[in-house]
């Protein structure tokens, strides 16, 4: 299991906008998906409010730009959001994201994740899960935490890994990486 802090993922048109054209970005870490990784850059996103907060690029380049935010940093900046599943941008709200060249308004840019359970298609197989499919989880600690509504994705390059907002790990009182096992 992981906790998993607000970020934004670019797309390359708005990378360029946002740090200059040759720019190259640097990687900070790996992230526990194969090929996707932390950068050393960060970005400052705004909603409503005059406030914005500072968050780090994840990549590499996804096909559309926007923001996961915990719903704690959403408020901060203005959002009222209701939880998505991870990546659907079918109903996020606007905003507007400032880097060091540039700035881009988003018509769709900022969710905030629901819970989720990364896993590639030989473990969901094992564990006869399918893509889009809703679990438990039972977080393993000295009293364990039960978390509903996990939703299920499957990826080649995914290993198996339980990722929750800070929220979430707030609200459980989880203040570091622990198991978890899936309730049928």
């Amino acid at each position: 299991m992981d906790i998993v802090p607000s970020h934004v993922y670019l797309s390359q048109d708005d990378q360029i906008t946002l740090f200059g054209s040759g720019y190259a970005m640097t990687v900070a870490g790996n992230l526990s998906c194969m090929g996707q990784y932390v950068c050393g850059e960060t970005v400052e996103i705004f909603g409503r409010l005059k406030r914005g907060i500072r968050l780090h690029v994840l990549g590499p380049n996804w096909e559309h730009s926007f923001a996961e935010l915990s719903l704690t940093d959403a408020s901060y900046i203005g959002f009222d959001l209701d939880v998505n599943r991870s990546g659907d941008i079918s109903d996020a709200k606007p905003c507007r994201i400032v880097g060091p060249a540039g700035e881009i308004e988003l018509d769709n840019g900022v969710i905030s994740p629901m819970p989720h359970l990364l896993c590639s298609p030989k473990e969901a197989e094992d564990l006869h899960l399918s893509n889009g499919s809703i679990v438990s989880a039972e977080i393993l600690l000295e009293n364990p935490k039960t978390i509903d509504k996990v939703i299920v994705r499957v990826h080649p390059t995914y290993k198996l890994r339980l990722e929750l907002s800070t929220d979430y790990a707030r609200d459980l009182w989880i203040t570091h990486t622990a198991h978890a096992r899936i309730i049928e």
